[in-house]
């Protein structure tokens, strides 16, 4: 992934991630190392109180995502439109 900085040059997100922090794949899915500390602890915490992995909660928040937006783009579809009635 690219950003502009303000010099106007393109760096990567690599050359801008702390010296502290290690790219790591979970499950040879998810790249990890965009997300935040918080968010971390918020999804470890998420998978404690529900007894599952890290990568299932994840799997969870994005079908929850997709069910729910799938739902909304049927409700489109589900409308019926009438014609609006000319003045009189």
């Amino acid at each position: 992934m690219r950003k502009a900085t303000d010099g106007g040059s393109i760096k990567t997100i690599s050359e801008t991630r702390p010296s502290n922090v290690t790219p790591f794949v979970l499950e040879g899915c998810w790249a990890l190392d965009g997300l935040d500390q918080p968010t971390m602890r918020w999804l470890s915490k998420i998978a404690k109180r529900k007894h599952v992995a890290v990568a299932d909660v994840i799997y969870q928040a994005i079908e929850s995502f997709l069910a729910k937006w799938e739902a909304e783009a049927e409700v489109e579809t589900k409308i019926i439109k009438f014609p609006t009635s000319l003045k009189r």
